[in-house]
């Protein structure tokens, strides 16, 4: 390590919760070879010939650590399928949710592949390319004493949310809307993530939780809970990047991909639907107004 480097890339660096996950050593042209495409050489890399990704491997079915200790569920397969059409190997990275904006930025990764909810203001900061609707879930108990049939039936009530998600800052909102009106807030509890919720959930220490749709389905299939609601607040989901022109690149096979039927083979057994319409990166100085 260069004596040089940044007090906050030291700490960083200690951060227990990163792990780097041995890269998949899938050769990106030998099994499956990549499609030939002229002038792919990809720039700008933190390694030449390899596409590096950071996920945050605590949201089954979508990206989670499998009981043999491997990366699974649709975002590392999606991860996988990117890196072999551009020609390059993939290798994933396994850190917190508030490490990987941050990573990202002093180039620890050239992807983060997480499912992040775009926002314009994250938008600003990296490259995003939304290609996934994803929308919000309440679930509770099976036992829960009452059937939640709006998000007024949570005055109140205690909630469940992963923390600094949209699933959050979604219950923030309706926490404000419902006292504005003269009823009881939520009692919003935040968890480090969502598995951890769901855990909370069962005992009993919370009335319900926040989660993506996706979760909430594979909660229901786990036992002992179940989803009132779903498909709130439908918001894009995006890959995150730091490089426009990669981002360009990796828009490109998510378009081819919607094109020949692959993104949509590889979400469906989920539950998840891709962007309607085509794909394009957003990112500094060129936000776009589709999203």
């Amino acid at each position: 390590m260069k004596a040089a480097r940044p007090a906050r890339a030291r700490a960083w660096m200690a951060v227990p919760l990163l792990a780097a996950i041995a890269p998949c050593r899938v050769a990106p042209c030998c099994a499956a070879p990549c499609p030939a495409v002229p002038g792919l050489i990809v720039p700008n890399l933190i390694a030449p010939g390899r596409l590096t990704m950071a996920t945050n491997p605590t949201l089954p079915p979508l990206q989670y650590m499998s009981v043999d200790g491997k990366l699974s569920g649709m975002r590392i397969v999606l991860g996988r399928e990117i890196a072999r059409r551009l020609c390059l190997e993939p290798a994933f990275l396994s850190t917190s949710f508030a490490q990987l904006t941050l990573g990202l930025l002093e180039r620890r990764w050239d992807v983060i592949d997480t499912g992040m909810f775009y926002t314009r203001q994250r938008a600003t900061l990296m490259e995003m390319v939304p290609y996934e609707i994803q929308a919000i879930s309440v679930s509770v108990a099976d036992d829960a004493p009452i059937a939640v049939r709006g998000v007024g039936d949570l005055a109140g009530r205690s909630i469940g949310v992963e923390m600094g998600g949209i699933e959050e800052r979604h219950a923030r909102d309706i926490d404000r809307t419902l006292r504005a009106a003269g009823k009881p807030g939520l009692d919003i509890k935040t968890f480090q993530n969502v598995g951890i919720a769901f855990a909370a959930l069962r005992a009993h220490q919370v009335f319900a939780v926040f989660s993506i749709d996706a979760v909430a389905k594979r909660g229901v299939a786990q036992g002992g809970v179940r989803q009132d609601l779903r498909g709130l607040y439908p918001t894009p989901v995006a890959l995150a990047l730091r490089d426009a022109a990669l981002a360009d690149r990796v828009a490109a096979v998510l378009n081819a991909m919607k094109d020949d039927g692959t993104l949509a083979r590889i979400m469906a057994p989920y539950g998840v639907s891709p962007l309607p319409g085509r794909i394009e990166a957003s990112g500094p100085g060129r936000l776009s107004d589709r999203y």
